[in-house]
């Protein structure tokens, strides 16, 4: 059974889930050390009939904190950082104060973007959704179409005028929360009544159950951005289907992202057309990082614990399942 798994891998991913033992030759015996213990590591933690996610945050942390960094940077913190210095303490026209600000909007996640819709695109299907075409890219894809053509229109529109309108340019990032909380949002009620798709949802073909948008958020990200491809694709969701504990886990986390960021992004918008406007531009691009900090926390603490559960769960029900097999056959 676990080679047949390597091979519909392999197919799908072109991954290996038992590497090979390295080379025992001098030169190697250090690389080979190494392999041995990951390998054995990584075979220690697989439990039957329970996919692993071959994808761990801790193996990518520099790549993670230095896209997540910029991104982070572009998206919130040099807005705010560019805007009061020059607004206060300087005497340049507010018009080319907000060219500067919106020259470096999408430097980062432009480059970002690109990168991922060559990796869709690319004749390779490794990337692409399971039972995915070339050109229709995955619906992370087009989820961030979507939220930055709204946001760089704004940003346009709004810097045109002699006197650039403060408060709409402080309003792409809540509308971008809104947007992601309303899908987190309607996909939640729509798995809760067990209503099928209505299209292609990534790897979920229309007219099967339709998942929390967080997995499948979850899903391309790691796949196209992360590099862990189709294998991820096909574990990720295999997890989902058989375990009933990383399911609950992954609705009740829809629903915490999904009200979370739908009344950060209107508590926002709504601070932003009451306060005055100097300081709307801030809280506008401020409060979501303040948001998405704190809940990310909450994120990484909440399913550490549940994961460990699941694994525990898992192993007590197999236990048990055994016990009941031996008991039938005496």
């Amino acid at each position: 059974m676990s080679r047949d798994m390597a091979s519909n891998d392999l197919e799908n991913g072109h991954a290996v889930l038992d590497p090979p033992p390295a080379s025992s030759g001098p030169e190697e015996s250090g690389a080979s050390s190494a392999s041995s213990a990951t390998a054995r590591k990584q075979r220690s933690e697989e439990l039957p009939g329970l996919p692993r996610l071959n994808y761990k945050l801790l193996d990518h942390k520099k790549k993670l904190f230095l896209v997540g960094g910029l991104l982070v940077l572009e998206g919130s913190i040099l807005p705010i950082v560019l805007f009061y210095p020059l607004w206060f303490a300087t005497t340049l026209r507010h018009g080319i104060l907000f060219a500067i600000i919106t020259s470096f909007f999408g430097l980062v996640s432009g480059l970002e973007f690109a990168h991922r819709s060559w990796r869709l695109i690319l004749k390779d299907d490794r990337y692409r959704p399971l039972d995915g075409k070339r050109w229709r890219f995955d619906f992370t894809h087009m989820t961030l179409s979507i939220g930055y053509t709204v946001m760089t229109g704004i940003l346009i529109g709004a810097s045109i005028p002699h006197e650039p309108l403060v408060r709409p340019l402080a309003m792409p990032l809540p509308l971008f929360f809104i947007e992601v909380g309303s899908l987190a949002l309607t996909t939640g009620i729509m798995e809760a009544r067990k209503m099928p798709a209505t299209c292609k949802v990534s790897s979920t073909p229309k007219g099967a159950p339709i998942p929390p948008v967080l997995l499948t958020f979850i899903e391309d990200v790691v796949a196209v951005d992360g590099g862990a491809g189709k294998t991820y694709r096909k574990r990720l969701l295999g997890r989902y289907k058989v375990s009933k504990d990383f399911r609950a886990l992954i609705k009740r986390l829809n629903w915490f992202w999904g009200v979370g960021c739908t009344l950060v992004g209107a508590g926002s918008l709504a601070v932003v057309w009451t306060v005055p406007q100097e300081i709307a531009y801030g809280i506008g691009w401020g409060a979501p990082l303040v948001f998405t900090i704190i809940w990310t926390a909450i994120t990484i603490f909440w399913s550490r614990k549940s994961l460990q559960i699941e694994k525990k769960r898992w192993m007590e029900n197999l236990h048990r399942r055994q016990e009941e097999e031996k008991q039938a056959e005496s």
